[in-house]
């Protein structure tokens, strides 16, 4: 265990006042089990201090300021705890924290308040990552919807999709993870995997790369281990889980891509999951011709422009956007 412990970083996370920047060096404080304790132990003070005021509002603030005085947070920054000290520690300072909040008043009804977090994120012109409060990372493709909601009493990180999303799910033992879509729950302790739940789509998938995540609706179940994937049908009102190609599943979510002599055939497979579009490619056009080169952000038609220069085809765009590709007529 480091023997700094974080104190200002910590005080910040239990007012909802942490910055991302922040969060990282906490989350490697936090890293090690020992340090984990230790906050899991101040929080549980905290919370229990709180429940008891809930009738009552005050300045969190000033109590955490007069707390960390009391506790000489500035003058000691160097002061480690075993497990055991820590408890006694812990419950000096909910002694302490207390009395202070017997002679400012309660903070109860003002801490719900801020303690609840619920936050939306939409991708609508194209792919974005983004990261949720509790360090988890998610990439959202093109027209998808994101909500995340918990509060620092609950046992559940919630979230809501409507698209398509790929999540690497920061492992927390005492928070559940939980991804509603279509009527579908997947639970989630810490694991990465992509989803699939088009709104008003006719099926929701998941393809889990690590860890294990739990299918969920209404009666039925079902667990998904790494390298399967997860179908729930609306018409058949089932599950099925089969063994897939769960990184091509998840492909679209990587920084960039790398194509080593793959055919146009091939290519097209590949390109039609990283643009999100559906590329039919003329069974006539032969494919002697192998492409190698990589992509990061460049746009479709630039791509398939270049691919015109080494072999002849042609390719069109249409409304639906759906592209087709053919041999070049002279």
């Amino acid at each position: 265990m480091e023997k700094r412990i974080p104190w200002n970083d910590i005080i910040k996370d239990f007012k909802g006042e942490l910055t991302d920047v922040e969060r990282s060096p906490l989350n490697r404080w936090l890293a090690d089990d020992r340090n984990a304790d230790v906050y899991r132990e101040l929080r549980r003070v905290w919370l229990s201090v709180i429940a008891e005021g809930a009738d009552y509002s005050s300045n969190a603030d000033v109590l955490w300021s007069r707390m960390a005085l009391r506790m000489r947070v500035k003058k000691e920054p160097e002061i480690s705890f075993t497990a055991k000290t820590f408890r006694i520690v812990a419950s000096v300072a909910a002694v302490l924290l207390v009395a202070l909040l017997s002679f400012t008043g309660y903070m109860g009804i003002e801490w719900y308040r801020a303690g609840n977090i619920h936050q939306t994120y939409a991708s609508l012109g194209g792919k974005s990552k983004i990261a949720l409060p509790d360090g988890s990372q998610v990439w959202l493709n093109a027209d998808s919807k994101l909500e995340y909601s918990t509060n620092f009493w609950s046992k559940i990180r919630k979230v809501k999709l409507e698209g398509e999303a790929y999540f690497d799910v920061k492992k927390d033992p005492d928070r559940m993870f939980v991804v509603n879509m279509q009527g579908v729950a997947l639970k989630v302790h810490g694991t990465s995997f992509n989803v699939e739940a088009p709104k008003g789509g006719a099926r929701v998938e998941v393809s889990l790369l690590s860890g294990s995540v739990t299918m969920e609706k209404e009666t039925l179940s079902q667990q998904i281990k790494p390298g399967e994937k997860a179908v729930y049908s609306k018409k058949e009102d089932a599950i099925r889980v089969e063994t897939a190609d769960v990184a091509f599943a998840a492909l679209w979510a990587n920084e960039s891509i790398h194509f080593e002599r793959k055919s146009i055939r091939q290519l097209a497979k590949y390109l039609s999951k990283w643009y999100g579009v559906e590329i039919i490619v003329d069974p006539s056009l032969t494919e002697d011709q192998a492409y190698t080169f990589s992509i990061r952000h460049e746009p479709l038609e630039e791509i398939l422009r270049l691919m015109a220069r080494i072999n002849p085809i042609s390719y069109t765009f249409s409304e639906k956007n759906i592209v087709r590709i053919t041999e070049k007529t002279i």
